[in-house]
């Protein structure tokens, strides 16, 4: 039976939002600035976009980077055990901490008694803003996700073999995850200066959060080539969505 769907993923990053390929598009990429209207760009983007019939068959996936999306790492409190609610209020205050505002949409990963807990959030009013764009576009929104926790599903495996650390490096950001005994257990981005390698960024972050230098990572991102680690220490995951491994990458 052939696949219903007319699917396209758009990744909004610091200061564009790309339409990334699919197969028809031959790897070819589409960018629009946003300059932080990143719903109005998306609705460019698709409105250039080849649509099928009928409408209920277009889809699109959003991945959110780095200013958009927010994650934040909870050790596990016996207080809070499984009650949702206050876990979620727990993610919410260290998020605000952080200088975080406004309403969040927020999503937990399931609890595992004495691991730390994983809390992604977005601007509640930009999602609606994506949607609807999206909408008005012709298209459903599919899905929305951040870059991080994408990456973690998509390689949960591969990384569960290498007990290794995690940098998810985009446009503008790296994401540092490291590994305790049992499991996550310190969680950095941080913003890069123009012109800072996403290598550079990582070993700031190292230095940020006392850990030793040069520690043995898994790489998942979006950058080409010229930003890749080849360094031998460096494992290369790919992208941390599926539509994003067509494009080219060297390992």
């Amino acid at each position: 039976m052939p696949w219903p769907w007319n699917e396209r993923t758009v990744l909004i990053e610091a200061e564009e939002a790309i339409l990334l390929p699919d197969v028809a598009s031959e790897g070819k990429r589409w960018r629009c600035r946003h300059h932080g209207k990143p719903a109005q760009a998306l609705a460019m983007l698709l409105g250039g976009a080849a649509r099928a019939r009928p409408a209920w068959r277009n889809r699109v996936h959003v991945l959110l980077g780095y200013p958009w999306a927010h994650s934040q790492l909870l050790p596990w409190q016996d207080g809070l055990a499984g009650r949702q609610a206050q876990w979620r209020a727990y993610a919410l205050g260290l998020m605000r901490e952080r200088g975080i505002g406004g309403e969040l949409a927020l999503r937990l990963t399931p609890p595992r008694h004495g691991a730390a807990r994983l809390a992604c959030a977005a601007d509640a009013a930009l999602l609606g803003e994506i949607a609807g764009a999206a909408r008005a576009a012709g298209w459903r929104l599919a899905g929305c996700r951040d870059l991080l926790s994408s990456s973690l599903q998509r390689y949960q495996r591969a990384l569960a073999q290498d007990r290794r650390a995690l940098v998810v490096a985009e446009a503008g950001a790296v994401t540092c995850l490291w590994r305790g005994e049992r499991d996550w257990e310190q969680l950095l981005t941080l913003a890069l200066a123009p012109g800072q390698s996403a290598i550079d960024g990582v070993a700031a972050a190292e230095a940020l959060c006392g850990r030793e230098p040069g520690g043995a990572y898994c790489w998942a991102a979006t950058l080409g080539p010229a930003q890749q680690p080849m360094a031998a220490q460096a494992r290369w995951l790919g992208f941390p969505h599926p539509l994003l491994e067509r494009l080219p990458c060297a390992v």
